[in-house]
């Protein structure tokens, strides 16, 4: 366990099977790092959010993943479902659930291209070895009162792709990820994804003019969605609006 923004006097009293980091400087990213440091290169270092609980048997199939994972497979990663602690709304169908952080590539273990399609930090596992000799994850990147809260797990896959290594889904190590009630209110959804195109286009994954032209025709389309009694329709174009606006000012907020 990894206490980020904390002084070592601020570790709680966990029990022997627990050993505690502590990591002075604020940040997921930094975090996770500390984390990283006292792995050997052999070791996999797992991965679950702060609001993910893990299914029946994970640990034994994350296990069973990465003992029939080849030597070049650097990064494994695995379902998330959403455990909505008040009611889905209509509006979100299931295209937009990714948004919320879930994730479901499949019933069968494939290898992924991270430039196309990635595995999520709420359920993901590395070899150490080649994670830290690509760097670990982005200070820059990731949550921690930063505009930048997304895309350090992104970055991380894409380097290890870039070094040869592959990037693997796996069906079987699932976890449940835990939706309060306040983050499903519209407001709330868009905001989050405006985060999320900011943290897109600070790391220069979606260029402005791109940007611009998806922005133009989701626009352009709400109306027409909302004209038709969509509302499913009308927020998902919201929601590629609100991306894109995300992209458009990260030169702006990622700065703040």
């Amino acid at each position: 366990m990894v206490l980020s923004g904390a002084s070592a006097g601020a570790r709680p009293a966990l029990g022997d099977h627990v050993r505690v980091l502590t990591e002075p400087r604020p940040g997921l990213s930094r975090a996770r790092n500390r984390g990283l440091v006292e792995c050997d290169d052999d070791d996999v270092i797992a991965f679950v959010d702060d609001d993910a609980i893990v299914g029946d048997d994970w640990h034994d199939a994350m296990q069973a993943a990465w003992e029939r994972a080849e030597s070049r497979v650097a990064c494994i990663g695995g379902p998330i479902r959403p455990r909505f602690e008040g009611a889905r709304p209509s509006w979100l169908s299931d295209r937009l659930l990714p948004v919320l952080t879930t994730l479901d590539h499949g019933p069968e273990a494939r290898d992924l291209d991270p430039f196309e399609t990635t595995v999520y930090g709420a359920n993901v596992a590395f070899r150490a070895g080649p994670l830290r000799d690509v760097g670990g994850f982005d200070p820059g990147l990731g949550h921690g009162g930063r505009p930048t809260g997304f895309g350090e797990e992104d970055e991380a896959e894409c380097a290890l792709y870039r070094a040869g290594y592959a990037i693997r889904y796996e069906p079987a190590p699932w976890v449940w990820h835990v939706i309060p009630a306040g983050r499903t209110t519209r407001a709330a959804f868009l905001r989050r994804r405006l985060d999320y195109g900011v943290g897109l286009g600070a790391r220069g994954g979606r260029g402005p003019a791109r940007a611009a032209r998806q922005l133009a025709s989701s626009a352009a389309g709400v109306p027409v969605a909302v004209a038709r009694r969509d509302a499913a329709l009308a927020m998902e174009r919201a929601t590629r609006v609100a991306e894109n606006a995300g992209v458009l000012l990260a030169p702006v907020l990622a700065r703040r």
